[in-house]
């Protein structure tokens, strides 16, 4: 067994006192750094933060010396043997803690400079830049580091360039000043909502996980659906969507949750690329379900004039549903078809005892969502759970956490986030050069243009823009750099600013699963064993209706809570429908197996419930009175048989 599965964290290792390849002091200092960053983040939720510039770049600070203690240069991981690299680690982190020295020494007087650094602001900024690249390229990937750069380089030379992107150049000491020290540059939006919101919910989901939530979750969600038809597909998808939720990464989670699901998927009769397939869209689920739904989730909020967090939870709550719908749709259907059983009640595990062992996890995760529809903000919300769940949790010996199991969540928690808060520096950076070479504003003409001022047109315009951009990129990536180009052009044509925003941020999250670079779906597909091009195929065909439900809610702002009472039901139910009527469409199962003119009038009828009017609710209806009386259900032929 390998270091890796040996310790999941350096505090795991230091307190088992086995040898590593390591030295205890590097371990050790690994530990000091982490949990000196979880208090440091920990108490400024809870009693304020300093002033924005100096929590920012503190931030940014700590998030690089554990970037490059985390991810050495060389070595996959801190428990391989070290190696001589080391030097150049140690070197950069000296130079990421004097670069934050040299700018806390009079704050005011750098900031009256932005615009005209002097030659020690710019040398800094420079390192600082090249830092945080570096850190970028070891923890998200190379291709992120592409992105940010080739910004730069526009601003840089923006004159040379032709058509909409032609625009007056900008001096370099001017473009460092403004990445570095203003707050419209890296230290934005993006690094404001990392430091203050992000981090904190990173380390509250790690310390829910590290309590025993995964086990609680699944346990729960096979109780409850296990023995239906395709039951422990169904209970995978739900267990991996509410772990989704806490992990914050998609790939992590098909890779924690479906190294138990996916085979069981398997031993209950689905092949591996279907199984694999219900694992990587279920898994990508977690980033939209509410109250988490991932880092970009507590940006959106930024970019919506008026909007806080609470409204984009709620706005978010009918799509997640539907969206979880059409999985399990898609696996009863399946089921149906393949004649595959769910597993016996005796073999399960019992509702109410899981939840006996398991309400502290309850409680806990029930309070993040209780503090953020009483109208805390996000910061608040997230450090008064986090110590909550670490206080109920004492009460089971189940969830009971030592000194040691807290230590390691917040290590966890603060690891899994540094990806995350180098993707936002990263995205300041976009901004950043955005601004100073007003690209955003043509681009954004750009594509009204295209679209010849045709919101349908539009809408598919940026969807395929997602998909491309999210070839290997983070969600967050994704949605910043679209809110900021796209956003406004869709919202000229007509749709609402909350629905455009989350449009973006839908498809930013698609594609992670979308063929041809599909993350979320290969790590699924190694479990299984399926060929990943296959299974991402299949993946599409799972999440079809995934892919409606954003130009759903474009057309019918009722399904993000926009409107009465009684039309945001209507418009729900109706939709609810029409994604199920499509799953069957697509599995060729409805009450039989159906055939070609079958599945046709049933793929229409699922697009007329999908844009529900009168008439066309009517319509639906009628066709489908009319497949169902049509012919005998399959128990209906065993029974005369």
């Amino acid at each position: 067994m390998s270091d890796r599965r040996r310790f999941e964290t350096a505090t795991d290792a230091y307190v088992s006192g086995q040898a590593l390849p390591v030295p205890s002091w590097l371990v050790a200092i690994i530990i000091a750094v982490s949990l000196g960053t979880a208090m440091y983040h920990l108490l400024g939720g809870l009693f304020g933060t300093a002033e924005a510039f100096r929590h920012r770049t503190a931030h940014i600070t700590l998030f690089l010396v554990l970037g490059f203690l985390f991810f050495p240069l060389g070595r996959s991981d801190w428990q391989e043997k070290l190696r001589w690299t080391t030097v150049i680690d140690f070197a950069l982190i000296s130079a990421a803690v004097g670069v934050f020295i040299y700018r806390m020494q009079d704050v005011d007087a750098l900031a009256s400079r932005s615009s005209f650094p002097n030659q020690g602001d710019v040398i800094s900024g420079a390192i600082l830049v090249l830092l945080v690249l570096e850190a970028v390229r070891r923890t998200v990937g190379l291709s992120l580091v592409v992105l940010p750069a080739m910004f730069m380089f526009h601003a840089l030379y923006s004159d040379h360039f032709p058509s909409i992107f032609l625009a007056a150049p900008t001096r370099f000491s001017s473009l460092i000043g403004y990445l570095t020290v203003d707050l419209d540059g890296m230290l934005g939006v993006p690094i404001a909502v990392s430091s203050s919101f992000i981090v904190i919910f990173m380390m509250y989901g790690a310390v829910l996980v590290r309590s025993g939530a995964g086990t609680f979750f699944t346990d729960l969600a096979f109780a409850a659906t296990g023995w239906m038809s395709g039951g422990a597909a169904k209970a995978a998808a739900l267990a991996s969507g509410l772990y989704g939720t806490l992990s914050g990464s998609t790939t992590a989670n098909v890779v924690t949750t479906g190294s138990f699901t996916i085979p069981l998927m398997k031993s209950s009769g689905f092949n591996p690329r279907f199984a694999a397939s219900v694992e990587a869209m279920a898994s990508n689920g977690g980033q939209i379900v509410p109250p988490v739904m991932g880092a970009a989730a507590f940006i959106i909020p930024m970019y919506i004039p008026g909007a806080s967090y609470r409204d984009v939870v709620l706005a978010a709550a009918i799509p997640a549903v539907l969206y979880y719908i059409s999985i399990l749709a898609m696996i009863h259907f399946q089921a149906k078809r393949a004649g595959l059983t769910g597993v016996a009640r005796k073999d399960l595990p019992s509702a109410w005892i899981t939840l006996r062992k398991g309400w502290p996890i309850l409680i806990a995760f029930g309070a993040i969502i209780g503090f953020l529809l009483s109208g805390f903000t996000p910061m608040i919300a997230g450090a008064t759970a986090l110590v909550l769940t670490v206080v109920v949790t004492m009460f089971r010996a189940e969830t009971r956490l030592t000194p040691q199991d807290l230590c390691a969540a917040l290590e966890v928690g603060i690891r899994a986030t540094i990806p995350i808060v180098m993707a936002c520096a990263a995205a300041g950076i976009i901004i950043g050069s955005m601004d100073l070479s007003g690209l955003a504003g043509r681009v954004s003409g750009a594509v009204t243009l295209l679209a010849d001022g045709k919101l349908a047109l539009a809408l598919v315009i940026t969807a395929i823009v997602c998909v491309i951009l999210g070839m290997g990129m983070t969600t967050t990536i994704v949605y910043i750099t679209l809110a900021a180009l796209v956003a406004p052009s869709i919202t000229e044509m007509g749709a609402p600013v909350m629905a455009a925003n989350l449009f973006i941020f839908y498809f930013g999250c698609l594609s992670g699963v979308t063929p041809p670079v599909a993350l979320t779906t290969y790590a699924a597909a190694g479990i299984a064993g399926s060929n990943p091009w296959s299974t991402g195929i299949e993946a599409v065909k799972v999440g079809i209706a995934s892919f409606l439900i954003p130009f759903m809610f474009i057309y019918t702002p009722s399904l993000l809570l926009d409107g009465a009472w009684y039309r945001i039901a209507i418009d729900s139910v109706t939709a609810a429908i029409g994604i199920i009527c499509l799953a069957a469409a697509v599995q060729g199962y409805f009450r039989r197996l159906l055939g070609p003119w079958e599945r046709k009038a049933l793929g229409a009828t699922a697009l007329l419930f999908i844009v529900p009017t009168w008439e066309t609710m009517l319509a639906a209806g009628a066709v489908l009175i009319l497949l169902w009386f049509s012919g005998r259900s399959d128990q209906e032929e065993r029974a005369g048989a």
